[in-house]
């Protein structure tokens, strides 16, 4: 019988945290935030647990369930937070007036966050009419507005909206003047909602937000029979987006729009300007056809290439060959022959398609068509499963026009079809010629990996050492690397030792946080893969590390910056996108608030002191992925690797938030933490509302269908997708499944993450191929995707087990 975690929190919780005793739970790390102490004292935080059931009277004291009550905040547990914070404001008289704010203002978050609307609004009353000369009263109007929404009790939160402005203009204006819109459009007041929407557009914003208001303001203008000012929106946009799909997007919005107001003049314009200047994108087929439906006339050239890119092959066809019919040969680019063969190709039509390329071929001797015209014609034949064919007229290319700039890759193409299909020998002779005639290309160095993998897999060792020691001094960064890491392997198995120490410290230096790099530690210390260390350490004297690396970034950087360096910088401090995004972070709008760190942290990613300030800062506040990037970019600056950083900067770039939740995830499910930290900060950077396009949600973004069976076998009753925004739930949905894939895998990692990422099935193929080594299983995974994963995974643990691992 599974454990219902939703239902169980030991009465020792309780009494812990009264006593100030912490029950040998794991310490937190300690902070430094933006302010005026930079070396705060470490907290001991308790292993939690989702719902709690507390003594029927406040045994507990309420500065120490204040602490509690944050901390399920952070973690997720809302309703937990919910009724600590209750309890807390039930003692009334009982409690400082500085906690009782606390309180009032934490129920109404945590509240808001759980959808207690009525709850919220409660509590933020409360906090309001009480705590009236707070620091944070303006934020709690935000809040509660946020809260009647949630009610749709729209006037009372346009009061509230209102109430703020008035209280802090000039913040975040654009969001709230947004927010009073929608209300207005609720209420059916539609003049008004618009004037709020018009100063929300006029008002600061990051640029990616800007465009969606005006998208939604633009609907709202329509709706409201005022085509004119939605056109106008629309072409606001256009001024400033810059990415062609969304620009054709918005194009074929605006042409729409005058087409249904009876301006068909101008709705014609803008479909052909669609039509020719983004080709290959849907907008222009739609346009095409919107076009050819009023009459208008089109070139059958454009017209079949447009329709090919849109995957209409048939209309396509057509439209080539009536192109063709109607001028002479030299009328005609020999693009279009090409485009026709790839459209007969793909509705099954071989010998048509053969011969359109060899029309090109034939005719067209000197365009850059013509070496693209020979690679199709042996992709035709081996779409057609005429292998001896394909790799016949690959070979012909390399042969008899080794000169143009396909040939390499015809060879590669001949290499890698004799060794898909049982002829290693053939293969890799072909492979070492693509590397003697063409070496600086990419098929090279790809065809020399397959070589000297080949001529492992047949037991070669001595040829498989002698090609991965040619790429070892060909390429550079993880290539590089990864060629070490074999002559290493080699060596050590033919017994130089001296051979394979060299090449495995070349590997380290070549791409220092790379999978190769640590494997290659790993091998030269003796050291199983994901071996744990004996102990972890997740407590540090920051004081002393963070001057370490302020006295770095002043030695590497040349700063001559006088006293402490991780304070804002005015300029920093007076970044209107900064103090945005901080403002919108503190009223729980925190997707928005991420765009607008996300947009200074771009335009400081360059200045190591800059960011340095902005991921103490934004750690501070608890942005933890932006705090992440920021830190990543003060190693990146410095063009070194993670682990040659200061510890207090490397810890920025592998953090270890969420620590609690982590250590009671992986204590019950058997699994080293420092692992679980890895995957994490893998699948979403410790971004707790991370959401990817199969649905994978939170910190460990599992998808729709495993979170469903993970639920079952954890009794999570009335489960939600929504649930693994929770940071518990994502980390012990996680921590569930890679546990399952452990046990399956027989404690194998690097199998359990393949099965984590890409399922236990294929991981399983993947192991017997390999034998058991981890190496090879690396070469057997045929998911790119999931060999980066589990790549970059081993490298992540690596820098958490030298962070974090005590020997």
């Amino acid at each position: 019988m599974t454990t219902n975690l939703k239902s169980f929190l030991p009465f020792l919780l309780v009494i812990s945290l009264a006593a100030g005793c912490s029950f040998g739970v794991q310490p937190t790390p300690i902070y430094v935030t933006a302010t005026p102490d930079a070396t705060a004292g470490p907290t001991a935080t308790p292993t939690l647990t989702p719902t709690p059931t507390f003594p029927p009277t406040p045994t507990v004291v309420p500065e120490v369930a204040l602490r509690l009550a944050d901390r399920y905040l952070v973690n997720g547990y809302y309703e937990n937070a919910v009724y600590t914070y209750q309890t807390i404001l039930a003692q009334g008289d009982g409690i400082s007036p500085a906690t009782g704010a606390a309180a009032a203002f934490g129920l109404g978050r945590a509240a808001l966050r759980e959808g207690l609307f009525a709850d919220s609004v409660n509590a933020l009353t409360t906090f309001i009419n009480q705590y009236g000369q707070d620091g944070r009263i303006a934020q709690a109007y935000f809040l509660r507005g946020d809260a009647y929404m949630g009610l749709s009790q729209w006037a009372e939160a346009l009061a509230d909206f209102q109430q703020y402005l008035a209280m802090r203009p000039g913040m975040i204006d654009s969001y709230v003047h947004e927010r009073m819109g929608d209300a207005h459009l609720a209420l059916e007041q539609t003049q008004p909602a618009l004037d709020a929407y018009a100063k929300a557009t006029g008002e600061g914003r990051s640029l990616v937000p800007e465009l969606a208001l005006r998208e939604k303001v633009a609907q709202v203008y329509i709706q409201a029979g005022q085509p004119q000012a939605a056109l106008a929106q629309y072409d606001a946009i256009l001024a400033e987006a810059r990415n062609v799909p969304y620009r054709a997007l918005i194009e074929l919005n605006a042409a729409q729009l005058l087409l249904d107001s009876g301006s068909e003049e101008n709705a014609l314009a803008r479909l052909q300007a669609i039509f020719e200047n983004y080709p290959d994108t849907p907008q222009a087929y739609q346009a095409m056809q919107l076009l050819t439906e009023n009459g208008v006339e089109l070139d059958d050239y454009a017209k079949g290439r447009v329709s090919y890119l849109y995957g209409d092959y048939q209309t396509a066809i057509d439209a080539f060959n009536a192109y063709t019919s109607s001028h002479i040969l030299s009328e005609v680019p020999a693009e279009l022959y090409l485009l026709l063969g790839r459209a007969y190709r793909e509705i099954g039509n071989t010998a048509a398609a053969i011969t359109a390329f060899q029309t090109v071929i034939d005719q067209y001797p000197t365009d850059p068509a013509f070496g693209e015209a020979l690679l199709e014609q042996g992709r035709t034949r081996f779409l057609s499963n005429d292998i001896e064919g394909a790799i016949a007229q690959y070979l012909r290319i390399a042969d008899t026009y080794g000169d143009i700039p396909q040939a390499a890759e015809a060879l590669w193409r001949a290499g890698y079809l004799y060794g898909t299909n049982d002829k290693p020998a053939e293969s890799r002779q072909i492979f070492e010629r693509l590397a003697d005639k063409y070496p600086d290309t990419e098929q090279a160095r790809s065809g020399l990996f397959l070589a000297a993998s080949a001529a492992y897999n047949l037991d070669d060792l001595a040829g498989a050492e002698r090609l991965y020691a040619r790429l070892a001094v060909t390429t550079t960064g993880d290539d590089q690397a990864a060629a070490y890491l074999w002559v290493g392997r080699l060596a050590l198995q033919r017994g130089d030792e001296q051979t394979a120490q060299q090449a495995f410290q070349q590997a380290v230096a070549a791409a220092p946080d790379s999978y190769f790099a640590a494997r290659a530690q790993d091998i030269q210390l003796g050291r199983e893969p994901f071996a744990p260390p004996a102990q972890v350490q997740f407590e540090f004297d920051e004081a002393a590390q963070l001057a370490e690396a302020e006295n770095w970034l002043r030695q590497k950087f040349a700063v001559e910056q006088e006293g402490s360096l991780w304070q804002l910088s005015p300029p920093l401090q007076a970044d209107p996108r900064l103090i945005r995004g901080n403002e919108l972070w503190a009223v729980g709008a925190n997707e928005e608030a991420e765009v607008e760190f996300g947009d200074v942290i771009e335009a400081n990613k360059d200045n190591a002191l800059t960011s340095f300030q902005l991921a103490v800062f934004l750690r501070g506040i608890g942005a933890y992925q932006p705090s992440i990037l920021a830190g990543a970019n003060v190693i990146r600056a410095a063009q070194v690797g993670t682990l040659e950083a200061p510890p207090f900067i490397a810890r920025l770039r592998y953090p270890v938030y969420y620590l609690d939740v982590v250590l009671d995830a992986a204590q019950r499910q058997d699994i080293d933490p420092l692992l679980l930290f890895s995957l994490i900060r893998h699948e979403s950077l410790f971004d707790t509302y991370a959401t990817a396009a199969a649905g994978e949600k939170g910190l460990t973004q599992v998808i729709p269908s495993t979170g469903e069976y993970i639920a079952q076998q954890l009794e999570w009753p009335n489960y939600q997708h929504s649930d693994l925004f929770r940071p518990y739930a994502g980390v012990e949905f996680g921590a569930y499944f890679l546990a399952e894939n452990l046990r399956r895998f027989d404690n194998n990692v690097i199998a359990a993450l393949a099965g984590y990422n890409a399922g236990p099935g294929r991981a399983a193929s993947w192991l017997e191929l390999s034998g058991g080594d981890p190496d090879l299983f690396m070469t057997t995974i045929t998911i790119a995707s999931t060999r980066t994963y589990v790549e970059r995974i081993y490298g992540f643990y690596n820098i958490y087990r030298a962070l974090y691992g005590v020997a």
